[in-house]
């Protein structure tokens, strides 16, 4: 029996053809009087049938990804198909159970049920091991193919745009940032600012000069009009270590303003 067991009903109904054919030739085998050794090739071959229709129950409940979103329909088919065939399954087995518990005795069928196990060991080592390794290089195609598709079509997409914007004399232009947008991105650096207070205030004739002094020795000359007067603070820059303006300046700044 070499035929690959993949998910799908009509692989499950060749098993289980395979299956029937073997299960009637034991039956006949028992009705002539044939011995275990004689039929062991049939029994063989219903043995692995009934391993293969396991195995494809196996995939329909644990399916791969590809064949969850691509195949749901045929999954469930197959689930339906494998769940049939080991119903009959079961009922071929203890048919066979009954037969040898009565030419042969129980142990015959301790005997039969160690065979089974060889053979699923073994079908599983050669057969369904070589048959999962085909379904992964398959579904890796699979994938391959739908990225390379779906790929093409995004660049299909974008050429087309970028050639429609270009053949309509479009440029992109960036939006122009607010000025909070450059303070955030530190486009625009804002001061650090502190309280300079009045420290000297110089009048000569209509005008003033105020001497302010803030932190870290900030020092700010400003002038002004009599009746306006020096305010008392203002917030002005940081300007850390200053020098002070010195007082012959001051009135020489004045005396300039006034002229």
């Amino acid at each position: 029996m070499c035929y690959d067991v993949i998910m799908d009903p009509v692989t499950i109904s060749l098993a289980m053809g395979v299956a029937s054919k073997a299960f009637s030739a034991i039956k006949q085998g028992f009705a002539v009087g044939r011995d275990i050794e004689q039929m062991s090739g049939d029994i063989g071959r219903w043995m692995g049938a009934v391993s293969d229709v396991d195995n494809a129950e196996k995939q329909a409940k644990n399916p791969p990804l590809f064949g969850k979103l691509f195949k749901a329909g045929s999954i469930e088919e197959a689930a339906l198909a494998a769940y049939a065939a080991k119903k009959k399954l079961e009922e071929q087995r203890y048919e066979l159970k009954i037969f040898l518990n009565m030419t042969h005795g129980p142990q015959a069928y301790d005997e039969l049920l160690h065979m089974e196990g060889q053979i699923r060991k073994d079908r599983q080592r050669t057969v369904y091991k070589q048959q999962q390794l085909r379904r992964q290089i398959g579904e890796g195609i699979a994938w391959l193919f739908l990225v390379l598709v779906v790929g093409g079509f995004i660049l299909l997409v974008a050429s087309i745009w970028f050639k429609k914007a270009h053949a309509d004399g479009y440029k992109y232009k960036p939006k122009s940032l607010t000025r909070q947008q450059k303070i955030n991105n530190g486009t625009i650096i804002l001061p650090v600012m502190t309280t300079c207070r009045l420290k000297i205030q110089k009048v000569f004739k209509d005008k003033m000069a105020c001497i302010y002094v803030g932190a870290q020795k900030t020092y700010e000359l400003e002038f002004t009009d009599i009746h306006i007067g020096c305010p008392r603070k203002y917030k002005c820059k940081l300007n850390p270590n200053g020098k002070e303006p010195s007082i012959d300046q001051v009135m020489e700044s004045l005396r300039s303003i006034s002229k």
